[in-house]
């Protein structure tokens, strides 16, 4: 786990100079983009990939209605929260949930399977907006004893394979380097989420 003031209170000033307000008893609907200055992710979107998340990574999508025209786009990673918990935005009967692993992989479930692995946390997500217009909101995770969200590479920085994509995580003490795609959480970056607004209807029939 990495130890270190929480990213929203340090490296996000523009965030804390405008008030923000939870907003967590109604649906809210957004993309989350990173915020991290200086480095390869900074405002990088966060795309659903393979039951995980990932910043390099294209959003994965599937959609069976025939005209494909039925489908919705397909293409945007879109977030939902409500009442504490976290889903993504799609037309599939039964929803896809939004959860954090044990050991703190920011996590979502099949399609079609309600399936969460023992010990992961379905609640403590809160969405934070701006009550100044074209401020960007924010999302956290309380649970499980985390921190800020982590963007781990897929390989050792300074590797030829170069570091994307990143692999999403939460900084919970459980977290171990054997979690983590390069094999060392102190290859990780600690981001704050920031909140993209969204309109419209389903954006994904289901994520893959």
């Amino acid at each position: 786990m990495l130890s270190s003031t929480p990213l929203f209170l340090s490296l996000f000033p523009l965030a804390l100079s405008n008030p923000l307000a939870p907003r967590n008893h109604e649906p809210i609907q957004f993309e989350l983009i990173a915020a991290r200055s200086t480095t390869p992710i900074h405002l990088q979107a966060i795309n659903a990939n393979g039951q995980a998340f990932y910043i390099g990574k294209e959003t994965a999508t599937f959609c069976p209605l025939v005209p494909e025209s039925q489908c919705p786009p397909g293409n945007l990673t879109v977030f939902s929260t409500f009442d504490g918990t976290a889903s993504l935005n799609t037309a599939v009967p039964g929803g896809q949930q939004i959860f954090v692993a044990p050991n703190g992989k920011l996590s979502y479930t099949q399609a079609h399977s309600g399936y969460i692995p023992p010990g992961s946390a379905l609640k403590t997500f809160t969405t934070m907006l701006s009550t100044e217009e074209g401020t960007p909101g924010t999302f956290f995770f309380e649970g499980l004893g985390g921190g800020d969200f982590l963007a781990c590479p897929s390989d050792k920085v300074g590797s030829e394979n170069g570091p994307f994509p990143y692999k999403i995580f939460v900084d919970v003490p459980a977290l171990s380097d054997a979690d983590v795609p390069s094999g060392c959480v102190d290859d990780c970056l600690g981001f704050v989420a920031l909140v993209a607004p969204y309109e419209g209807g389903a954006a994904a029939w289901e994520y893959t």
